[in-house]
């Protein structure tokens, strides 16, 4: 088998792999290969670390749903009776959002630390090979 190539960010920073993006796809890829000795580092804006998934998509609108149930109180009405209920503001429910938001977040970060992926905050793109050259050249902004 052919030895892998490297990509290079600057004359200083050598990467077996970049990954694009820190959504949960892009996690499994790149802790699995930091833990098969590769040097990784993942590219994604600070303020999306984690991905759609933890900032626009999954978990926001299950927490939005499930603050609505809990902070109104609509589970405990089999218990306190159907008229049992509490008055939530929409600055309650986005405080909960947000808070489990911050907190997947750190999850990932964390997981991504633990397992030597260097985080590296901005965007990326894939660009034409240039003339007669690979193309592994990758410049970060």
């Amino acid at each position: 088998a052919a030895a892998p190539r490297r990509v290079f960010t600057s004359a200083t920073q050598h990467y077996d792999l970049v990954v694009i993006g820190s959504g949960p796809a892009a996690q499994k890829c790149a802790v699995d290969s930091a833990k098969r000795g590769r040097k990784v580092a993942m590219v994604d804006k600070e303020a999306m670390h984690g991905g759609v998934c933890v900032h626009t998509g999954t978990i926001p609108s299950k927490t939005f749903r499930e603050a609505v149930l809990h902070l109104t109180g609509y589970r405990h009405r089999s218990f306190y009776g159907k008229s049992y209920m509490r008055r939530a503001t929409v600055n309650d429910i986005l405080e909960r959002v947000l808070k489990v938001e911050e907190g997947e977040t750190d999850v990932v970060r964390d997981q991504l630390r633990r397992n030597g992926v260097e985080m590296i905050s901005g965007t990326a793109r894939f660009l034409p090979p240039a003339e007669g050259g690979g193309g592994q050249l990758l410049r970060l902004r």
